[in-house]
């Protein structure tokens, strides 16, 4: 499958879904949220490094990513000031990148939210980042334990962030279908009267 149909594939399914069919340690901190609500995403990892506080780099990717991105951000451990803005949501938004994901903070919630772009941060700052310092753009990168490559498939929703590796999202799909079929059938089982003892007792406790 070619990026576009495993983006629209993806977005077929909720993000606990895929979560159950990727491998371990894919999944961005919890405290990694929506800073919007009703912002799903789907879109390719384009990555930033940024020295703590500066977010030099993040203005860098805003021009140089794609289409179709997901802009994701490790702010090196710098966790009081923002290094997303309203600034760079309409920019994106405009070009047709479709998220960001960060460590950091973001600021200018009620532009971004009226944007309805989705933001994926640690919370909100008031204090702006410092410019100079040049960080690094589309190189692998870590947040948390998780390894976040650049073309790696990044999903968003609800619950968290996702990152599913390039080389086993066909795998991650094929397996997800599965484990809806599961959730669904468990679902229905339940409006039928089973018992939820019952459901769990033959569908491996999930």
């Amino acid at each position: 499958m070619d990026t576009t149909n495993i983006i629209a594939a993806l977005r077929g399914f909720p993000v606990p879904t895929l979560a159950e069919a990727a491998p371990a340690a894919c999944d961005l901190s919890p405290d990694i949220r929506p800073l919007v609500p009703n912002t799903p995403m789907v879109g390719t990892a384009f990555t930033v490094r940024c020295p703590p506080g500066d977010n030099t780099a993040v203005t860098r990717a805003v021009g140089e990513a794609q289409a179709g991105d997901v802009i994701v951000i490790d702010t090196g451990g710098g966790s009081r000031t923002a290094v997303w803005g309203d600034t760079a949501s309409t920019a994106c938004q405009i070009k047709g990148v479709v998220g960001c994901v960060t460590n950091g903070r973001a600021r200018d919630i009620d532009e971004i939210s009226a944007l309805g772009f989705p933001v994926y941060a640690i919370g909100l700052s008031l204090r702006g980042s410092t410019k100079g310092q040049r960080g690094e753009t589309n190189v692998p990168i870590a947040i948390g334990d998780v390894l976040i490559h650049p073309g790696d498939f990044v999903c968003g929703g609800p619950d968290g962030v996702l990152v599913i590796p390039r080389d086993q999202a066909e795998a991650v799909l094929a397996k997800a279908t599965k484990e809806r079929g599961e959730e669904l059938t468990r679902a229905q089982r339940l409006k039928d009267g089973v018992r939820l003892s019952e459901i769990l007792a033959t569908s491996g406790n999930k």
